[in-house]
């Protein structure tokens, strides 16, 4: 496992008190509003920490990740509470099986930095997004902190819309909801 990967070992960071204060669900709740009739994907879904409260509120989510033990963990949270519009997905690498032109959003939260080939994601992504669709990408500040990943792992704000425009898409929106992340919103470009 590549070293930028967070453990599954510590999932329970990820769903914690700590976390709740770091990165609140409901602000991006509100900047999002996940309506009923929507398809969303949760790349780098974890244990579920933003796919639950987000299938909560529409039609159907995927939750994706490499680590089968953070899909597994997902699929218990989900299931004490009793959501049944999750579908579960295990990748090995940049290819995603879903349909193309599917998803209204994508959610990656603390996950960009972790891909080797970002370009060949962000593809991908694009494919399977509607045309109307968004990118939510939430991430780690370029500032030393305490905690979460070293510096060196993280990428710059700048960095993140120069990959997403050199890959064919346009920035909607970028938001400042959350001290310690970037928000930004991408669609697909007009082609």
């Amino acid at each position: 496992m590549s070293e930028k990967i967070f453990s599954p070992q510590n999932w329970e960071r990820l769903i914690g008190s700590e976390r709740e204060k770091i990165l609140p669900v409901n602000l991006f709740l509100n900047l999002a509003k996940p309506k009923l009739n929507e398809f969303w994907a949760d790349v780098g879904c974890g244990p579920g920490y933003f796919t639950l409260p987000i299938a909560e509120k529409v039609h159907k989510v995927y939750a994706i990740d490499i680590s089968e033990e953070m899909l597994t963990i997902c699929k218990r949270r989900a299931s004490e509470k009793m959501l049944q519009n999750i579908e579960y997905i295990q990748i090995k690498d940049e290819n995603i099986p879903i349909g193309s032109d599917l998803l209204d959003h994508i959610l990656l939260v603390n996950v960009f930095h972790e891909f080797d080939y970002r370009e060949k994601i962000l593809t991908e992504l694009k494919r399977m997004l509607k045309k109307t669709g968004s990118v939510y990408l939430i991430d780690w500040k370029y500032e030393k902190m305490d905690f979460g990943p070293p510096l060196e792992h993280r990428l710059r704000a700048d960095e993140v819309i120069k990959d997403f425009i050199e890959t064919g898409y346009v920035v909607r929106e970028e938001s400042d909801i959350y001290r310690y992340n970037y928000v930004l919103v991408f669609g697909k470009a007009v082609e």
